[in-house]
């Protein structure tokens, strides 16, 4: 009898889904969700290619076709735009599936929710953009071009309402909703697990900064990624950092919209001033940030699923805790900013 209970016991464990990450699927993910996006961009360019061709656009004749087609034609920039997302969206289902990961170990749960702290997310959001905005994309903006790094504006049209509303949905509510899901609810739940909070709150921040694959957006992405990490890493819920850039992106996008159609003006002169106001800014934003984790943030009682679930992947060449395939991935991101860097 004991034997037959023992044996079920067993079955159940080796048919049952589990519902949390390891610091080797945080590496493999990281790898996948780096080289996906590349792959699904040559088969969208290739299609479009075929399309252009058809519609007799002289695609041929160009000698950077996808740039032409990229800043005259919405029908390749606004899909274009989604690239990234949708590699990742890939990445998300397939490894989940192949691994039979349960879609509670990215700790997305928005039944039992600290309603305080969700406005004190939603709060955040909107704070580190308006006292970091001068800083990064100011002082580190003009630093970079000053540098000879360009960046690449976006070609869709931004003058009137119902482009703005179009941009909230590419920029402000997919992304957010994706990369939570990704760096923070299977990378960085995986690395904490592996590595302890403090190396996976840095090392998924390094993560999240490396695959925007640009120099000038690895400061500002490493900065929110601690925060996104430091914030899941107390509540074990990433509903709550998934609203924190949810309202990030909302209120950049805005103060985007807001400055394009002439209704505010934020192209200051970056002088010793504006330097200082936003050195002055960004350091009130980090005591807010600092004062709003310590005291209340860590403060509050979260409910926190336990771990089931039995792990049958196997597991590759390490290197430490991680996958050797995680450092080559980091090699591989580096290299690609800085050829973008130097283009």
């Amino acid at each position: 009898m004991e034997k037959n209970v023992e044996s079920e016991i067993n079955f159940r464990k080796a048919i049952e889904r589990r519902n949390y990450y390891t610091s080797n699927d945080a590496g493999k993910v990281f790898f996948y969700v780096f080289l996906v996006p590349i792959f699904v961009s040559l088969l969208f360019c290739f299609i479009m290619y075929g399309i252009a061709s058809a519609a007799g656009i002289n695609v041929a004749g160009s000698e950077d076709w996808v740039t032409m087609l990229y800043e005259n034609y919405l029908w390749f920039s606004i899909p274009y735009a989604l690239i990234s997302q949708i590699g990742m969206v890939c990445v998300f289902f397939v490894f989940n599936k192949v691994n039979r990961i349960k879609f509670s170990a990215t700790k997305f749960n928005v039944k039992k929710l600290n309603i305080p702290t969700v406005f004190i997310c939603i709060g955040l959001g909107i704070v580190c953009v308006l006292g970091l905005y001068g800083l990064f994309e100011g002082c580190f903006g003009e630093l970079f071009s000053i540098m000879g790094v360009e960046t690449t504006p976006i070609p869709i049209p931004f003058d009137n309402f119902g482009w703005y509303v179009l941009y909230l949905l590419l920029f402000a509510i997919i992304p957010p909703f994706v990369e939570e899901l990704v760096f923070r609810g299977m990378i960085f739940n995986g690395l904490k697990k592996g590595l302890g909070s403090v190396p996976a709150i840095f090392l998924s921040a390094l993560f999240f900064a490396l695959i925007h694959q640009n120099i000038n957006q690895l400061l500002y992405p490493f900065v929110m990624g601690v925060i996104f990490a430091l914030i899941l890493d107390k509540t074990g819920n990433t509903f709550y950092t998934f609203l924190i850039h949810l309202f990030n992106n909302i209120t950049t996008v805005t103060v985007e919209y807001l400055s394009t159609n002439g209704l505010i003006n934020i192209n200051f002169d970056v002088n010793y001033i504006y330097v200082l106001v936003s050195l002055a800014l960004a350091a009130v934003t980090g005591v807010i940030v600092f004062l709003v984790y310590k005291f209340f943030i860590c403060k509050q009682k979260y409910h926190i699923e336990e771990d089931t679930g039995e792990d049958y992947s196997k597991t590759p060449a390490m290197a430490g805790k991680l996958p050797v395939l995680t450092y080559v991935t980091i090699v591989l991101t580096v290299g690609v900013i800085v050829i973008n860097a130097l283009v």
